[in-house]
């Protein structure tokens, strides 16, 4: 069920595990993606490649949530007329840091097309990327095993109700 929260913001949680995979090694991409506090769009799936770092494994997934968000945006271009851009959350600082650091490093070299793609989504204003602290990454859910106490807790986050719980 949808709730009015009071705003029409548009943002995502984003999450990466890294080499948990011992099959391939590939980091698995999570993210949710909120629109006015209710949760619309989410996705779940192994990368494409092996993540050389954590930082690389978040920042892919941190590329992939942006173009989700600018999708989103696209699609509610008619009744959209936010001026604030939207909000993606990382757990990761240094992933954080390629994204608004406009310095070239030769250590980024290999996801170079994503962070140029990012960067120029935050410099347009499209997005900003906000840390999140671990405990309040939403995405974890779609990445890693989780506990059932916090499994739930992220359930109750994200406006998931169990209908078979007795009322």
């Amino acid at each position: 069920m949808y709730q009015d929260h009071g705003h029409m913001q548009v943002e995502a949680f984003s999450d990466a595990d890294w080499v948990m995979s011992l099959m391939n090694h590939k980091s698995t991409t999570g993210y949710f993606v909120f629109l006015g506090g209710n949760l619309i769009s989410w996705k779940s799936k192994k990368q494409d490649v092996v993540a050389r770092s954590n930082a690389e494994a978040k920042y892919r997934t941190m590329a992939q949530t942006t173009c989700e968000l600018i999708w989103v945006r696209q699609i509610l271009e008619i009744e959209f007329s936010n001026t604030y851009p939207m909000k993606l959350w990382c757990d990761n600082e240094a992933a954080m840091h390629i994204a608004s650091n406009p310095i070239y490093r030769k250590r980024t070299k290999h996801v170079e097309v994503d962070c140029h793609f990012i960067r120029e989504k935050v410099q347009q204003n499209l997005i900003s990327t906000s840390d999140v602290k671990a405990g309040d990454q939403l995405a974890v859910l779609l990445t890693k095993a989780l506990n059932g106490v916090r499994s739930d807790f992220i359930c109750n986050k994200l406006g998931m109700i169990n209908i078979y719980a007795l009322a």
